[in-house]
């Protein structure tokens, strides 16, 4: 079966509405043009199979290095035909061509075929709940946790029922631990289960690997970032990552710590005349400002408008 993955357009509209209305979705024509107005910062995708709309997904890029993939829908009669998978896999190769190379989405946890559609692609569960919801997350080509398993690829993955203290904060935790050496690295998550209140995000890392052993942590009330080095002597640089509409502070860009020694950083960010993410339509109204240490970890703050 030929499929074909396209952009949305409006000749599409019928088949969408279509589709909608095969899964009991509400489908009002007022989407055509909020899709419209969100190119910049989010993909309509449908998948087509003889001039058949039978899929469609929505991706987000708003904040890099963040994509998050929206509302993946098959129609039925199309399940278990790799539609899914080739969306996802449009999601990817868009998202990452972006620079955004962290992934993430929801799911369910009764929902085993999606479940085992995002394992394909190595989504991770990131945070967990009692309720039915859970947020699964993807490192991509390029990203700090791709270079650490490519490093060491027989590892544990571990991930918390709940949240753990890190540094004074509470995050949700998941955890690469090498199995034939005392290398780890620990991934923190600002978040909930729902899509409620906060945009997820990574706003913790504990790294061991060799001689280098470090933390860091995003604080938000105030936005500072916390180095902690356990490791021998070593220097981190802190760069800004860009993004449009807003300028990011950091207080100072390079830092030199002894082995126990730890500093606290001021950073922060505020939007410019030319901020024009449509936060009423993403998941989340938060602006999401990030950091790379070291040109490889990211680290990310946030500010909820509401």
């Amino acid at each position: 079966m030929k499929v074909q993955v396209l952009e949305f357009e409006e000749k599409f509209t019928e088949g969408v509405e279509e589709l909608y209305n095969t899964l009991g979705w509400k489908f009002s024509p007022k989407l055509i043009n909020i899709w419209k107005s969100l190119r910049n910062y989010s993909k309509v995708l449908i998948a087509l199979s003889n001039g058949r709309v039978v899929g469609k997904v929505t991706l987000d890029v708003a904040f890099p290095p963040y994509a998050e993939i929206v509302n993946l829908i098959v129609h039925p009669e199309y399940q278990g035909k790799g539609i899914g998978t080739k969306l996802i896999e449009e999601c990817i190769k868009i998202s990452e061509s972006k620079g955004h190379n962290i992934q993430f989405l929801m799911t369910e946890y009764d929902n085993t075929p999606a479940l085992n559609l995002y394992k394909k692609f190595n989504f991770y569960p990131a945070i967990l709940s009692k309720r039915k919801q859970l947020w699964l997350f993807r490192f991509g080509k390029g990203s700090f946790v791709e270079d650490f398993l490519k490093a060491h690829p027989l590892f544990e993955f571990k991930v918390s029922r709940k949240t753990v203290n890190f540094h004074g904060e509470k995050f949700y935790e998941i955890s690469f631990a090498d199995i034939m050496s005392n290398a780890h690295l620990k991934i923190y998550f600002k978040g909930q289960p729902g899509q409620e209140e906060t945009m997820p995000r990574i706003a913790g890392i504990s790294f061991m690997e060799g001689k280098k052993a470090f933390d860091l942590v995003a604080y938000e009330n105030p936005f500072e970032l916390g180095v902690f080095n356990y490791g021998e002597d070593s220097r981190f640089e802190i760069e800004p990552l860009s993004s449009k509409g807003l300028e990011v502070f950091v207080e100072k860009q390079i830092l030199k710590l002894s082995k126990n020694q730890n500093e606290r950083v001021k950073i922060d960010f505020k939007k410019t005349g030319d901020f024009d993410t449509p936060l009423d339509y993403l998941s989340f109204r938060t602006i999401v400002a990030s950091f790379k240490i070291n040109e490889n970890f990211v680290i990310s703050i946030g500010e909820d408008c509401g």
